[in-house]
């Protein structure tokens, strides 16, 4: 028992030192990974941490480019309505009243907040000073003068050179802002000379002299040359002589800002602050406040930023840069916070699990983030309606295409497009309908192209194709030109609506016809003119003769416009006749133009180009006034008779200037005809027959001219309150030989007597078309039987009133 109690003890220490052996045998391979987890919690946490903090750079980087991409192309989408307006007045041959300038400017930033106000700035010379604030106060600006800001209050400006005072405005009438001349604050003159001299888009940081009280600093003054249309801009001195006033946008920055970031759906995970342009002003950038802020705390100063995580770029507004600094967002997502990290030493074990995991959801994170950014880039180059690129795209690759071709690239062709009659469909269905539209023509356009060829939409109706990489690249884009013409002629189906269209094309060619964007642009827009003046629904390439033609034309304007000044125009009149008497009952007056060096010119040759121009308003007035003063000397039962132009009906003030030449001549309403065409009954119908429903109530009597040409709706007689139809003269030249002329005269002179109108037959030239109408009805004549056109020295008003053969043609 002895020797078995001493061996007690060195058999409990060897079962012990197995059992401690035994159990580190059995949980080695935990204790391993145990320990290893440890260690490689510890690793991996440390590189998770670092790797955390690297792609949260990357991200914040990312979102806050994006963020700054986003915010520059919101401001370059408002300035280039800016420029759209500029265009409005360049293209304009008679300016714009204020009407149209409240209109457009109210359509183009209808859905565009941030906008305080648009304003136009006319150049006003001394002795123009007196006849613009008479003009303003007309057109309802109450006390209108020009101001000059003297401290914070406006007073009359001193006589000067030259002014540029505000003159347009979306701010109410009542506003002291009208008449304020730029030219009198310093700041916002200095921004005038350099938009001026440099012919582009210049941008200050301002304040307003006649803000809202709920309106906010800081706002930005944006500003956009106008030049005289046509004229050259290649040096400083030309921009100085041809500018022609100043398109101005004040913006309230910060709304201006949030709208563009709410518009866009921005990351609320970067805020964004955007501070004032660097400048010799500038004091310091430590404390320099922001302009706007996108965070709800207090704005940072740039010192302030700079301190801690932030990315820098800038926003361009007009020939400024403002800075922007963006921070992530406190507590928001791109915040580094090492939850990863702490997850992954809190697992240990399952570390590979975790940290695999980890990567996948991070890796289709990034990924999102990537695809995120690339749609935001691509909506930027993107046309919202019909989902094709947009300008801006279409005007990059044809910039790319121009720098391949210097290098030895493939030629290529570029086809603008312009749909025809698509304003009808706007104006007759919605806009809603024309909307559709434009999404179905998109679609026949993209199945008429190659995938390698560019298909944009440049704006409204307006579409552009480039084709490149063709052997033949002219015989390639006229036959793409030809498919396109007979793809949009066929018809649309539109809910409820079967519509026709048509589309002009005009092509041009590179090298052929240029080698840089704006030659190439222009050329291609001179060949679609082409193709809208050969009637439509056609293709034309250009050629040198289109900008002969062009400079032809441009002369021939000028001219005109000469003409209309230094009154070169004459009023001729040719007589009509009661057709049952044989007695004179009138004369039409019809103008001439009498040209220093190529004689008289007949109206055919530039009447049309008077109504494109819209020198026809002038010139309609001349005729008018011209008409009634020469009338008011005749004996007291001869009439007057004076077209109207189309376009003229859309003056707002045509009945006050009939009003007046009837006043200024003496001549009784009763004696005045208006002939009117029936295009004009094609649009406006409600304000056209108010229009006309005044002039009858004040005596004067309504011609529906050329009668069945045209459109020719009975609805029009019905309608609108003619007192007489005139015949057109196509029917008279045939009446002697083609049976189907009398019967439609017949059935005109019925229809007439039935609505108690009176009947004129135009064109009657010899004495068997007088007899065979006088037999038909007819009540009274007009053509060369009866007299040709004559100068009102001429006309032998107190001889004998019939006819004379002596006037035959």
């Amino acid at each position: 028992m002895g020797d078995r109690d001493q061996n007690d003890p060195g058999r409990r220490r060897k079962t012990g030192r197995w059992r401690v052996a035994t159990l580190l045998g059995l949980y080695r391979p935990a204790l391993v990974a145990a320990a290893l987890g440890l260690l490689f919690s510890l690793a991996g946490a440390a590189a998770v941490a670092r790797w955390e903090d690297r792609v949260n750079k990357i991200e914040f980087e990312n979102a806050a480019e994006t963020q700054s991409i986003v915010m520059q192309n919101g401001m370059n989408e408002y300035i280039s309505r800016l420029v759209a307006l500029r265009t409005l007045f360049e293209s304009s041959n008679e300016g714009v009243t204020r009407s149209e300038f409240e209109t457009f400017s109210g359509r183009l930033f209808e859905r565009y907040p941030g906008l305080l106000r648009v304003g136009w700035l006319p150049g006003i010379s001394r002795k123009e000073r007196a006849e613009y604030e008479a003009a303003a106060i007309a057109d309802g600006v109450s006390g209108y003068r020009i101001k000059a800001l003297d401290g914070k209050a406006f007073v009359t400006a001193p006589q000067g050179e030259e002014y540029f005072p505000v003159f347009y405005s979306t701010q109410p009438k009542t506003s002291p802002v009208y008449g304020m001349d730029y030219m009198s604050v310093p700041d916002r003159k200095a921004v005038l000379e350099r938009a001026r001299d440099n012919d582009d888009i210049a941008a200050i940081r301002t304040e307003l002299y006649a803000r809202n009280e709920d309106s906010k600093l800081p706002n930005v003054l944006v500003i956009v040359p106008v030049y005289a249309k046509g004229t050259s801009r290649e040096t400083i001195a030309d921009r100085r002589r041809n500018i022609t006033g100043f398109v101005v946008g004040i913006f309230d920055l910060p709304l201006l800002m949030q709208a563009i970031r709410v518009r866009t759906g921005a990351s609320p995970a970067v805020s964004v602050n955007v501070y004032q342009p660097f400048n010799t002003r500038t004091i310091s950038l430590e404390g320099m406040l922001p302009d706007y802020a996108s965070a709800a705390a207090a704005p940072q100063s740039i010192g302030d930023v700079a301190r801690g995580r932030h990315w820098s770029g800038g926003l361009r507004i007009g020939d400024a840069d403002w800075q922007v600094r963006a921070v992530p967002t406190a507590g928001g997502a791109l915040e580094t916070s090492y939850d990863r990290a702490g997850a992954v030493l809190t697992v240990g074990m399952l570390l590979t699990l975790s940290l695999s995991t980890y990567l996948m959801l991070a890796s289709r994170n990034s990924r999102r983030l990537s695809l995120a950014n690339r749609r935001v880039l691509e909506l930027a180059q993107t046309d919202v309606l019909t989902g094709l690129p947009n300008r801006a795209f279409f005007l990059a690759r044809l910039d790319e295409l121009n720098s391949q071709l210097k290098d030895g690239g493939w030629t290529f062709s570029i086809l603008m497009l312009d749909l025809d009659r698509f304003k009808n469909v706007n104006d007759s269905l919605g806009h809603g309908a024309g909307d559709a539209l434009l999404r179905l023509v998109a679609q026949r356009l993209k199945s008429a192209v190659r995938s390698t060829d560019v298909l944009a939409r440049l704006g409204g109706d307006e579409f552009a194709i480039i084709q490149e990489g063709c052997d033949d690249q002219r015989a390639a884009s006229t036959e793409l030109a030809a498919r396109i013409a007979k793809l949009v002629s066929e018809p649309f189906l539109l809910p409820g609506h079967r519509v026709e269209i048509g589309t002009s094309i005009g092509i041009a060619i590179a090298p052929d016809h240029g080698s840089d964007q704006e030659q190439l642009l222009k050329k291609a827009d001179l060949a679609l003119y082409r193709s809208k003046s050969a009637g439509r629904n056609c293709f034309t390439i250009y050629d040198e003769a289109m900008s002969a033609e062009l400079e032809a034309r441009n002369t021939l304007e000028g001219d005109l416009r000469d003409a209309i000044a230094r009154c070169q125009l004459e009023v001729h009149y040719q007589p009509f006749m009661d057709a049952g008497t044989g007695a004179r009952r009138g004369f039409e007056a019809l103008v001439r133009w009498r040209h220093p060096v190529r004689g008289l010119i007949p109206p055919d040759q530039f009447i049309a180009l008077a109504e494109e121009t819209g020198l026809i308003v002038p010139l309609g007035e001349f005729v008018l006034r011209r008409a009634c003063a020469d009338a008011a000397s005749w004996p007291s039962d001869l009439m007057v008779a004076v077209n109207l132009s189309p376009i003229q009906f859309k003056e707002a003030d045509l009945f006050d200037v009939i009003c007046a030449a009837l006043h200024d001549s003496g001549l009784s309403p009763q004696r005045l005809e208006i002939e009117i065409t029936e295009s004009v009954l094609l649009e406006r119908g409600a304000e056209n027959h108010a229009f006309m429903e005044r002039l009858k109530g004040i005596g004067i009597e309504l011609a529906l001219d050329d009668f069945g040409t045209g459109y020719s709706s009975l609805s029009y007689l019905t309608a609108f309150p003619f007192d007489k139809i005139k015949i057109d003269k196509s029917f008279i030249r045939s009446l002697t030989h083609q049976p189907r002329s009398s019967a439609i005269i017949s059935s005109i002179v019925t229809l007439a007597r039935g609505l108690d109108m009176a009947v004129t037959a135009e064109g009657v030239e010899t004495s068997e078309e007088f007899e065979r109408l006088k037999a038909l009805g007819v009540n009274f004549a007009q053509g060369y039987l009866f007299g040709r056109p004559r100068p009102i020295a001429e006309i032998e008003l107190d001889g004998p009133s019939s006819r004379s053969q002596r006037d035959a043609a």
